[in-house]
């Protein structure tokens, strides 16, 4: 495959979805600790159902809008949904929890990864384009910072930072002015078929679906079939298919 440039997702794709129970334990903790404060009591059915709710709500937010509420929005909708009293320090609190959550209980870089980025950053000038949840691109760069891989990045299109998240153009648009390459010289790797290669492919771009960290959220996304150019379940197939 012809590329100059490479830019890359971050959820599923370098990292995988590991500790998401782990991480969301850790908000509810918190957010009950600052009820209790109040005296406001949480059942955990009624934060669970109240989770539930905001998922759904990010979920019509990001597949229709195509953007993705931060942690604020969420813990927003989360107060209201459960009627908690408003005290400001609690919910400053709660949101940092939300966002802290993916540094207390991290994901795992996904096998081969860093090796093929180390490789790749050697040849070309690679982006990453992310799709944020409750943890904005801040946290996410801090957590690739401790794992090393941060300085192999030109530059990063966060979607809490850009105000739209994928398959929109701008996503694309900016870590293209990062890698300073044309859409027809760049190819993006991405796990979901409706915003990394619909997005990629819309812009031009080529596109390799990765499949090496389906989880059941990813799935239910994607068909068998595929606009990519290529899809690979392991990083070190990627790598021989782009450095020759």
């Amino acid at each position: 495959m012809e590329v100059s440039a490479v830019t890359i997702d971050f959820w599923n794709t370098i990292y995988d979805s590991s500790n998401g129970k782990e991480r969301n334990a850790y908000r509810q903790k918190i957010l009950i600790q600052e009820m209790d404060k109040t005296g406001h009591l949480v059942m955990h059915d009624e934060y669970d159902k109240a989770m539930k709710a905001t998922w759904e709500y990010f979920e019509e937010i990001w597949t229709k809008q195509h953007r993705t509420p931060g942690s604020e929005e969420c813990v927003s909708f989360i107060w209201n949904h459960l009627k908690l009293p408003q005290v400001p320090e609690s919910i400053e609190i709660v949101i940092k929890a939300f966002e802290d959550s993916v540094l207390i209980h991290p994901p795992k870089l996904i096998d081969g990864v860093k090796n093929a980025l180390e490789k790749m950053h050697e040849r070309f000038p690679l982006a990453l384009i992310s799709d944020t949840g409750f943890s904005p691109g801040t946290i996410l760069l801090e957590q690739m910072r401790r794992d090393g891989i941060d300085h192999l990045f030109k530059g990063y299109s966060f979607s809490d930072e850009t105000g739209v998240s994928k398959p929109n153009s701008k996503a694309f648009i900016t870590a293209l002015e990062f890698t300073q390459s044309s859409p027809e010289e760049t190819v993006h790797i991405g796990d979901i078929e409706q915003t990394d290669v619909k997005g990629a492919k819309e812009h031009g771009m080529k596109a390799i679906r990765f499949s090496g960290s389906i989880t059941e959220y990813v799935s239910v996304r994607n068909t068998d079939d595929t606009q990519a150019d290529h899809e690979f379940h392991r990083w070190d197939d990627i790598t021989n298919l782009i450095i020759k």
